[in-house]
């Protein structure tokens, strides 16, 4: 795929650049003991559902801080890169703290945060990541390697009107499970309905 891509004549204005010269790691790490560390919400891997990258509920905050995290606020995508078939990758609206499974990208100022962010969730991404994994049981992707993907780059009002119409199609998507889940609810409810009626 990634051959297929460089093939590909892009549209005008656009240009393939490397994902490390779209963003890069921050690594700001929090320790433990840091003042801060209590304040931060927290988010592990188990807090980014895959691939929609929607944040989950977590209690973590409540218990004591003990492994250092990264820091990371609204400007970051977090990228989980153990397991990356398991395709995390969230744009926080706050500021925390995370696992340092989750790796904090910062983009450039050409880079829109929602483009990056639906780029690294594509299929395609998540095999590149695979291919240059390291471990078998537990997966990591080589970041070093990661970080040089190639990727197409269109101009940041291009980024943003790609961002919207993407954002307005996984709402659709999210209204229709949300009423899926709504008449599964009905129907249970209507079988237990039922139960109740037969029994003597």
């Amino acid at each position: 795929m990634a051959n297929d891509l460089k093939a590909k004549k892009l549209p005008a204005g656009w240009e393939r650049v490397r994902l490390g010269d779209a963003c890069v790691q921050d690594k700001t790490t929090v320790a433990p003991n840091d003042p801060v560390a209590p304040t931060l919400k927290f988010i592990g891997l188990e807090h980014v559902e895959s691939g929609s990258g929607r944040i989950l509920p977590n209690d973590d905050d409540d218990k004591p801080v003990r492994s250092n995290a990264y820091r990371f606020d609204p400007r970051h995508v977090l990228y989980g890169k153990l397991r990356p078939y398991l395709n995390k990758v969230a744009t926080p609206d706050f500021a925390g703290r995370c696992t340092t499974e989750l790796v904090p990208l910062l983009p450039a100022k050409s880079v829109d945060r929602g483009y990056l962010a639906w780029y690294l969730r594509r299929p395609e991404s998540v095999d590149f990541a695979m291919r240059g994994k390291t471990g078998s049981r537990m997966p990591r992707a080589n970041m070093r390697e990661f970080m040089g993907m190639e990727i197409p780059l269109p101009p940041l009002a291009e980024q943003r009107r790609i961002v919207a119409r993407l954002n307005a199609q996984m709402a659709v998507v999210e209204r229709a499970k949300a009423a899926a889940r709504e008449i599964l609810e009905a129907a249970d409810a209507l079988n237990a309905a039922i139960v109740r009626e037969l029994m003597p």
